[in-house]
């Protein structure tokens, strides 16, 4: 595993849960140290949209007790920068769509809503 996604599964606040709909729910602390702050931007910091992405991914991996890769990116708006040390809740919920199961992903930082994703994974490999 890179070190992105080990320093994600490092940020999660406790063990993913999921409720009787299939809804997956986390939380995630992203510290100052954290390598995907660095150069995004000095000074400044902001979570990357990828990281907020691999975080949906690895979210789901858990939950599944499979590695998941990204497909494809369905949808994203991202509406509010995470910056270090805020609280970053994940709910995402699978979905089909056209015949594809999708997961809708909706990431908040207090009340407000961080970014909306649309996202296609794929089974890799069982985690350890």
């Amino acid at each position: 595993m890179n070190k992105i996604l080990q320093e994600i599964s490092a940020a999660s606040l406790g063990g993913v849960t999921a409720d009787d709909s299939g809804m997956l729910e986390g939380r995630y602390l992203f510290t100052e140290s954290f390598a995907g702050f660095a150069g995004h931007f000095p000074e400044h910091p902001i979570l990357p949209a990828i990281v907020e992405i691999l975080t949906v991914v690895s979210l789901v991996g858990e939950r599944l007790g499979i590695r998941q890769r990204l497909v494809a990116v369905e949808d994203a708006k991202f509406l509010k920068p995470v910056r270090p040390n805020q609280e970053l809740l994940v709910r995402c919920q699978p979905r089909t769509v056209k015949g594809k199961l999708l997961y809708d992903a909706q990431l908040t930082v207090g009340e407000a809503t961080a970014a909306s994703l649309l996202l296609e994974l794929a089974c890799t490999e069982e985690l350890p």
